[in-house]
């Protein structure tokens, strides 16, 4: 399995709309062509990196959460979301 780390950089006006231009005719993300131009800038010195204890723990949160319930599966609609919010909240301030 491959992890991303989340990186942030700056580019110029015109980087940007020649990554888009070029990303969106390629019909990939631009993340996915800022990885590849970085790959070919690196020359495939890129050698995979092993955390350890990651996949142990991935393991352990699968099973946590396979274990529960969420709600998030049952349908719901706002309406019924904003008056459960405004019941909690006008029972916090008897206290």
């Amino acid at each position: 399995m491959m992890y991303m780390v989340r990186k942030q950089l700056y580019l110029t006006e015109a980087q940007d709309v020649a990554l888009k231009n070029r990303a969106d005719a390629l019909g990939v993300s631009e993340a996915e062509l800022v990885r590849r131009a970085l790959d070919a800038a690196l020359g495939g010195r890129v050698a995979a990196v092993s955390m350890p204890g990651r996949e142990e723990a991935i393991a352990r949160l699968r099973v946590t959460w396979s274990s529960r319930t969420s709600r998030l599966d049952a349908p719901f609609s706002r309406d019924e979301l904003y008056d459960q919010r405004l019941e909690q909240m006008a029972g916090h301030g008897d206290r």
